[in-house]
């Protein structure tokens, strides 16, 4: 029986954190394979004690870079690997890929470095950012998750504002589709196949459309030209399995985000697609 490490950031102990466990070690067991659930924590006290991990694979559901790397080096077989992991949890490490490879996506502008803050160093910048994104436009930090650290500014003391909040940290920049307000559709992709897609829509005034956010989710069939926009998206940043966040522009599908680690139950909730037990599965089937 292969045996395979489960790996969870130790923070996220919530309850549908908990139910998602519960879901992928019952679908460890209808595929006769042996899951074990560990916290990142965890899985450094073993390694500073000098525990043995033997397992076949792990599957790392976290966004713990250094502890994956680390057990890369040791040399387990981890999917998502942590390049794959890094490109997605930094926003300006995935517009670096996908622009890369020339992947439909809204203009973006990543904030330049400095490495002492003055508000006068943006000045330039945020003049530029204006003249080539429009108002409004989005700002995200690199990184967030659930729609967080999301904002839609709406003027140029607003852009100076967030900017002399973070003093000029880990920001970057995208036009606002505005046709795409509060809606987008999530693409599940496991092995280079979609396995299960869903429509995102906001109950309110929102522009994200994110479920945690209060959305509502309804299921989807994804045109042809989503579904390979998708799986460029999934190839570039070097995932095995994501979660790619699509908007329907006028200007055809453009890629949002793309999820190292995107939440199970609600794509199963609104689909009844098992996505942790196919990418189990496709785990497995690499290390057969």
């Amino acid at each position: 029986m292969y045996k395979i490490l489960l790996v969870n950031n130790v923070s996220l102990n919530q309850e549908k954190f908990v139910t998602q466990n519960a879901l992928l070690f019952q679908s460890a067991q209808e595929l006769d394979c042996q899951l074990d659930i560990m916290t990142n924590t965890s899985v450094y006290g073993c390694i500073i004690n000098g525990q043995q991990l033997n397992y076949d694979a792990v599957m790392f559901y976290d966004k713990d870079i250094h502890l994956a790397k680390t057990l890369e080096n040791m040399g387990l077989k981890v999917f998502n690997s942590s390049d794959a992991i890094a490109n997605c949890d930094s926003k300006a490490s995935t517009e670096i890929c996908l622009a890369r490879d020339n992947i439909a996506r809204p203009k973006t502008c990543i904030i330049p470095l400095t490495f002492f803050y003055h508000k006068e160093y943006y000045s330039n910048y945020i003049d530029s950012i204006i003249q080539y994104l429009k108002l409004p436009l989005i700002c995200k930090e690199w990184y967030g998750s659930w729609g967080e650290q999301v904002y839609k500014l709406n003027s140029k003391e607003e852009i100076e504002a967030i900017i002399d909040k973070k003093q000029g940290k880990e920001l970057l920049f995208q036009e606002y589709i505005k046709e795409c307000k509060g809606q987008d559709i999530r693409i599940n992709i496991v092995g280079n196949k979609v396995v299960a897609s869903m429509k995102r829509t906001s109950i309110n005034d929102d522009f994200r459309a994110n479920i945690s956010n209060g959305g509502t989710m309804s299921n989807y069939t994804p045109i042809q030209e989503e579904i390979d926009l998708a799986l460029k998206a999934a190839k570039s940043v070097g995932c095995d399995f994501c979660g790619v966040d699509i908007l329907q522009s006028q200007k055809g599908p453009l890629v949002c985000e793309v999820n190292s680690n995107a939440h199970l139950l609600n794509i199963y909730a609104c689909t009844k697609e098992n996505v942790g037990k196919d990418i189990l599965g496709y785990i497995l089937e690499k290390i057969k």
